[in-house]
């Protein structure tokens, strides 16, 4: 694929070649995708319903900034009229409080407010009506108090500016409710849940930011509020890539991949932000090379669920063989006209930042420096209801060198694939314990702090400090129980050029390196000896296979005080 990303054809000619393998598994009616593999938390009609809605995301400001393909226009055209007509066989259906449906609306949605030449004009006015009862039936129905209520806001957004029905009691409540959600420097919580993750720069901001575009005229004041968050937003959220242009593997839905990025077009959309479009150019384009030098394809050409290859072992219960095509987000650059300064401008160089920064409403430091990004977080987050959020949001570092694992199972070190966290197994078991969430934490400008709980029994205060080479951890542990203990670095790809391990126990140390990555973790303390852990295969996001260097011992009922030091 063209990764040569300067005007605005590149970027088209990229979208259409990434949708192309698509085409072949368009149902008759083109109103479903019909790819084989896995299920997902609700029914294969809707999968087939999701898998089609995706592609528009990107397909949307393709044809809002001009572009034009005649056999998409066609192929989108019939699935809309067939999918939304209660008498054709491929129709969607009616909806239920909290349906999936309601997420897939969204993209039809933006597609009638931001490209009507192609979305709405051409249908006739019995279709248009029929357009409407389907996506206004998201008016009639509960959704879920988080980013959800963003696409009621584009479904009546997008009705009121075609003159159609719609429902301003919504549009203002639930317009109310994400301002509810906003916490300060640009960042949202996302409903009800405690995690900041990115569905504050892919979802909300870069659902406001669409508002902020097409509701100027109506609703003045509250656009220029939603585009002076996003100009603090910038700010902290370039904090999270890196030089080469990885984001951070933190939180849950990572298959989304180079949605990570969305949010730089989303800004240059609204004209939100006084970031220099070089850089913005710069942050997107490195970040798609990044994914597309990964292996994120299936043989046919269709997006795997998975992050840098595929694998269901990180995924979530939403994550369905069309999900992965929300990664057409990053493709609203498009929407961009073909005067704006960002496709002639040149692609400049990730810019300078300060070692350490703390993010005060997103709860966590960000280091940055040629290793890459590292996130210090205090395991705060949400009901774990969607899969492995001890993995993605309970580690004490995320980074975008390492990524993170996710166990396979608790049932042993190898299975637990435990990289950076400190694991506890106890005196006759297998078991491996971590920390969950924690009980009291703190932010400081220099470090981050919490208190936590592995199992019953056993209570741990844990304080990280960043330092240029790494991190020191200092852990106090008061256990009524013995137990064994290992304190793990970030895991390293097994099977790459120069791979090598190496241990000493005078100064007592694992490393384990390669020619991409090195993770070292030193004792700063008596009593511990080195260990390796050959993690199942399947359980890191970046490589299929890796080893993470710990240091371990045993420690007794009373009060244990240990340090480490994890070198990279």
């Amino acid at each position: 694929m063209n990764q040569i990303l300067y005007d605005k054809k590149d970027y088209q000619e990229l979208l259409l070649e990434m949708l192309e393998p698509l085409r072949k598994w368009f149902s008759e009616g083109k109103a479903r995708i019909r790819l084989s593999g896995t299920g997902a938390g609700y029914s294969g009609n809707i999968i087939e319903m999701e898998t089609f809605a995706r592609p528009l995301w990107g397909l949307v400001p393709f044809w809002a900034g001009g572009g034009r393909s005649e056999g998409w226009e066609q192929i989108y055209h019939q699935g809309i009229a067939s999918g939304t007509d209660p008498q054709h066989p491929e129709y969607w259906g009616q909806c239920g409080d909290y349906d999936q449906r309601f997420v897939e609306m969204a993209p039809i949605a933006a597609g009638i407010l931001m490209a009507p030449e192609i979305l709405w004009d051409p249908f006739s006015a019995e279709e248009k009506d029929r357009i409407c009862t389907w996506i206004s039936q998201i008016n009639d129905h509960e959704l879920p108090k988080c980013n959800w209520y963003y696409f009621r806001i584009l479904v009546n957004l997008a009705l009121k500016n075609r003159g159609m029905p719609y429902s301003q009691e919504r549009l203002e409540s639930d317009l109310a409710y994400m301002d509810a959600c906003y916490l300060g420097d640009g960042w949202y919580v996302d409903g009800v849940s405690d995690q900041k993750d990115y569905y504050c720069p892919f979802a909300m901001e870069y659902y406001s930011q669409i508002y902020a575009a097409f509701a100027q005229a109506e609703d003045s004041d509250r656009c220029r509020r939603l585009k002076k968050r996003a100009a603090e937003f910038q700010r902290e959220f370039i904090l999270w890539f890196d030089w080469e242009g990885a984001a951070l593997p933190y939180g849950r839905s990572l298959t989304y991949r180079m949605a990570q990025a969305a949010f730089w077009p989303a800004s240059l959309l609204s004209g939100a932000g006084n970031c220099d479009v070089g850089e913005i150019k710069g942050i997107v384009n490195r970040n798609i090379r990044y994914w597309l030098s990964k292996n994120i394809f299936e043989r046919d050409g269709i997006l795997n669920v998975g992050y840098a290859y595929g694998n269901l072992t990180m995924a979530e219960r939403y994550n369905s063989p069309g999900s992965p095509y929300w990664s057409m987000k990053i493709f609203l650059i498009l929407a961009l006209s073909d005067h704006h300064p960002y496709w002639s401008a040149q692609e400049k160089p990730f810019p300078r930042q300060k070692r350490l920064s703390r993010l005060l409403y997103a709860e966590m430091l960000i280091q940055q420096g040629e290793q890459g990004a590292f996130a210090y977080v205090p395991a705060v987050y949400n009901k774990n209801v969607l899969g492995h959020f001890v993995e993605k949001y309970g580690k004490f570092v995320y980074s975008t060198k390492f990524a993170f694992s996710v166990a396979h199972s608790c049932e042993n070190l190898v299975e637990a694939a435990p990289d950076s966290m400190l694991a506890f197994v106890l005196e006759g078991e297998q078991q491996v314990y971590v920390r969950r969430r924690s009980i009291r934490y703190g932010v400081e400008t220099d470090h981050i702090w919490s208190e936590w709980s592995p199992v019953r029994g056993i209570s741990v205060r844990t304080e990280i400090w960043p330092v240029p080479e790494g991190h020191i951890r200092r852990h106090k542990i008061i256990s009524d129980k013995s137990a064994a203990v290992f304190d793990c670095g970030f895991a390293v790809a097994m099977y790459e050029d120069g791979y090598q391990t190496e241990s000493g126990n005078g100064e007592s140390f694992a490393e384990v390196r390669n020619h991409l990555q090195r993770c070292r973790v030193t004792a700063q303390c008596g009593g511990m000896e080195p260990y390796f852990i050959q993690a199942e295969p399947n359980t890191n996001l970046l490589y299929p296979n890796t080893c993470i260097p710990a240091v371990w011992g045993r420690i007794e009922a009373g009060i244990t005080t240990l340090e480490t030091f994890v070198e990279i």
